[in-house]
């Protein structure tokens, strides 16, 4: 986790458009940089809450109903990429109409009991989340309950209107 999170934070300084570099490049006294600080912050700030609202949709919604599902994929981009684990390549859940998540939520309901946030970083127009959380499964036809404890990644980018979208998610 620790090389894939300098990876990233390299892929991120990378990948600010050429006018954002100019704008950091223009930092002269103190205020500019309290001012790119504050930036930073801000995004932080909001991409954190739109994992948090994400999963609280999870928890307060009825996922099965299509409606209500449609408006929840508004958390992520159209191309986003679910990491699956031991080894296997992520899903393009954006190319497969959400389907694999929307057959999930037919069949289960998920409670967020807590969310900690272990990492927020934002730089131009990606961003990533670490986090983990402790939930409990309900099996909707035979009310089967099971407690689960994981950890998380969540990759944001910030769309044309300037508002985050998950781009890519995975669960340990």
């Amino acid at each position: 986790m620790k090389n894939f999170s300098i990876i990233l934070l390299a892929f991120i300084a990378l990948s600010c458009n050429s006018e954002k570099k100019n704008q950091a490049a223009s930092i002269t006294d103190l205020s500019d940089i309290k001012k790119w600080e504050e930036s930073f912050k801000i995004d932080s700030v909001a991409v954190t809450q739109v994992v948090l609202s994400m999963h609280d949709a999870v928890t307060n919604r009825d996922l099965r109903d299509s409606l209500t599902f449609n408006q929840w994929t508004d958390f992520f981009t159209s191309d986003l990429l679910y990491g699956q684990s031991e080894g296997k390549p992520a899903i393009e859940m954006g190319k497969a109409g959400f389907k694999p998540i929307r057959e999930a939520f037919r069949d289960i309901k998920i409670n967020y009991d807590k969310i900690i946030i272990d990492h927020v970083f934002a730089s131009c127009d990606l961003a990533y989340v670490s986090y983990h959380y402790d939930a409990t499964v309900t099996t909707i036809k035979t009310n089967e309950i099971q407690d689960i404890s994981r950890s998380a990644l969540a990759i944001l980018r910030k769309n044309k209107a300037a508002a985050w979208k998950v781009a890519y998610q995975s669960f340990n």
